[in-house]
């Protein structure tokens, strides 16, 4: 099962996810150090603002690790050799707060991306743009599941009637988790649109009716250390007053870390997705 990971592993047709441990108490003065090197200043700004240290820690890995996984993504997809350091990524930012690359870099990386952290986990997805793979929108959550959420006056609020329904007629042990299943694939597509709650829960909704499972190997260098299941073939429907849209473009999937983490990628991409994920300690950016 294990195999080497390759500059090919970072095609330009692959979805990339990496899945970064948030592991503030084991970050080293040093370390931090370094990541603030890598900021500028209003992100600096941004980081000192946490009162907790580990609120602060955290937050400098999750910026720490978006710049050296964009570098290290660019580097590998490269086809004339050119590096972008961590430093000198550039970001701007939609009206609800999208994250994207300042549309240079976006054009000399050819790269999208998308983050979300839960807990003490934090999902980067990166695609590249190929001639045939036509990228629009990215967007990529992780959720924990908790066990103390009381999920049925959720329903009403922010799940369609079909989605109700659908939860409801499963046995009782099994409702909790397609409601997480089902908060995370919501919670990726809003990312991806980029509008926040501006966009209602309830104007979209996924049919598992024809859902699939399949494995994803979880790669840490160069060795599978884990093999997790995924799903697809869940359909994107968009609701309009009484009609109701199969949106055809989009390839939506879920999967499980672990017991207690869920996360889904949303993506609108005319071209199936291969994906590759990958399990990235700090220490690998920063050597």
């Amino acid at each position: 099962m294990s195999q080497s990971i390759s500059a090919l592993e970072f095609g330009k047709e692959k979805l990339s996810l990496f899945f970064c441990p948030l592991e503030h108490e084991l970050l080293t003065s040093e370390q931090a150090d370094s990541i603030r090197h890598w900021l500028p200043e209003d992100e600096q700004i941004k980081v000192a603002r946490y009162i907790q240290l580990s609120a602060r820690d955290k937050g400098l890995m999750v910026r720490g690790f978006l710049r050296g996984i964009l570098s290290l993504v660019a580097k590998e997809t490269s086809t004339n050799g050119e590096s972008i350091s961590p430093a000198d990524w550039c970001f701007e930012y939609g009206k609800k707060g999208k994250p994207t690359l300042v549309s240079e870099q976006q054009v000399q990386s050819g790269l999208h991306f998308n983050i979300s952290h839960s807990g003490d986990w934090l999902v980067v997805a990166v695609m590249g743009k190929a001639e045939h793979n036509n990228i629009s929108e990215l967007g990529v959550d992780i959720e924990r599941c908790r066990q103390t959420t009381n999920i049925y006056p959720i329903l009403n609020h922010y799940f369609t009637n079909e989605e109700s329904e659908a939860l409801l007629a499963l046995p009782n042990d099994k409702q909790r988790e397609r409601f997480f299943d089902l908060w995370t694939l919501k919670e990726s597509y809003i990312k991806a649109k980029g509008l926040g709650l501006a966009l209602s829960l309830k104007s979209f909704s996924f049919d598992f009716s024809a859902i699939k499972k399949k494995k994803l190997d979880l790669f840490a260098k160069d060795t599978c250390i884990n093999v997790l299941p995924i799903f697809e073939e869940i359909q994107l429907n968009l609701h309009r007053g009484e009609s109701v849209k199969l949106a055809d473009t989009w390839s939506v999937l879920f999967g499980k870390l672990n017991e207690d983490y869920r996360f889904a990628v949303s993506v609108d991409v005319d071209s199936k997705l291969d994906i590759h994920a990958r399990k990235l300690e700090i220490t690998e950016l920063l050597k």
